[in-house]
């Protein structure tokens, strides 16, 4: 069973309908965790989706080749005899932006970190504060750490990370695309202020630190399979 951590906002869409390309209907995408959002009444519904997905094992793996979605690792660990877990990553600074202005772009989507941001008026530097946040891309790896994914991605190098995929599990996803990015920013990063980035060192520092060991992991693999990085 591939199983394919999609952290918000490092082109985790863009993969998912590669997948689906290409796997059709074996791909099961597993939504509504509200993983990588750490508030009690999130936790208490995440525990709870996690508790009925495992008593589905024999079901998933009769119909499924590939899970994708937002959820923690820790939710599948385990459940399947043989299992890869994959993510893609993104530098901190743009990942910790570039969610902001995707709840901002999105007001109406059924998350409570929609409302909360709508009703709390946050701007950029009290989103990057909150602490629900903190270490967002870390969130989702659960107990694994870096070294236990049997493929890393990275948005910025998506077309090489395809190229990887294909290499390391022998399926060709097919020419990329992307899905779901803010178009002002396609070619382009956001602007880090000093104040942004000092909050971002201070509340992330473990995905900054979760991106280095991306980076380092997916040259070694890339060099291994003769991928230009």
């Amino acid at each position: 069973m591939l199983l394919s951590i999609h952290v918000p906002k490092t082109a985790g869409n863009s993969f998912r309908e590669a997948l689906l390309r290409t796997f059709g209907a074996r791909v099961f995408t597993d939504y509504g965790d509200w993983a990588g959002f750490n508030l009690p009444e999130v936790n208490a519904r995440r525990q709870a989706r996690e508790t009925a997905m495992r008593t589905r094992r024999d079901e998933l793996l009769a119909s499924y080749d590939v899970i994708h979605g937002h959820f923690i690792a820790d939710k599948y660990l385990g459940l399947f005899p043989e299992a890869e877990f994959i993510a893609f990553f993104r530098d901190p600074y743009q990942q910790a932006i570039a969610h902001y202005h995707f709840v901002k772009r999105n007001p109406q989507r059924p998350h409570p970190e929609a409302r909360i941001v709508q009703e709390r008026q946050m701007s950029l530097t009290e989103y990057l504060e909150w602490d629900a946040f903190h270490n967002h891309q870390s969130q989702f790896l659960g107990s694994l750490s870096i070294e236990d994914l049997a493929f890393v991605g990275l948005s910025e190098r998506y077309e090489q990370s395809l190229d990887l995929f294909a290499h390391t599990f022998g399926h060709n996803l097919g020419e990329p695309f992307f899905e779901n990015v803010n178009e002002g920013r396609m070619t382009q990063g956001y602007g880090v202020g000093p104040d942004e980035r000092r909050v971002i060192e201070r509340t992330r520092a473990a995905d900054i630190e979760l991106y280095r060991r991306a980076r380092e992991r997916f040259a070694r693999q890339s060099r291994r399979m003769r991928i230009s990085a």
